[in-house]
């Protein structure tokens, strides 16, 4: 029971903003791509900003290793982690518009142009 709870409160969270915009009277097709659309910003905030501090935290430990070498090397590694994890960021971000090209017929270019709004088609 315990390991339910938190899987019904995730599907709920997730399946709310679609209630929301089904009552709107949006297509499915519109609210996959808002909440995809959604899910995009939150996964670029979240990781980004968890790249970004572990950067900044494994250079000033590099900084103050003092010569230290397990220490410079530990930071070394936090650093490549970081990058590492930058990697899966962006892999992440851009599966997530190639899924919603997919869903919303959106041309490729969309996937390359994160300024162009996918759900574009979609009533405001």
């Amino acid at each position: 029971m315990k390991k339910f709870l938190p899987i019904l409160i995730l599907a709920i969270l997730l399946v709310l903003p679609a209630v929301v915009l089904a009552q709107v009277g949006d297509t499915a097709t519109c609210i996959v791509c808002r909440v995809l659309n959604v899910a995009k910003q939150i996964v670029a905030a979240v990781g980004f900003g968890i790249v970004v501090i572990m950067i900044i935290v494994a250079g000033i430990r590099y900084i103050a290793s003092g010569g230290d070498e397990t220490k410079a090397a530990d930071a070394r590694k936090g650093i490549q982690n970081a990058l590492i994890g930058l990697v899966i960021v962006v892999s992440a971000i851009f599966l997530i518009g190639l899924a919603q090209s997919l869903v919303t017929e959106v041309s490729i270019g969309a996937l390359f142009n994160p300024v162009e709004d996918p759900c574009q088609f979609c009533a405001p």
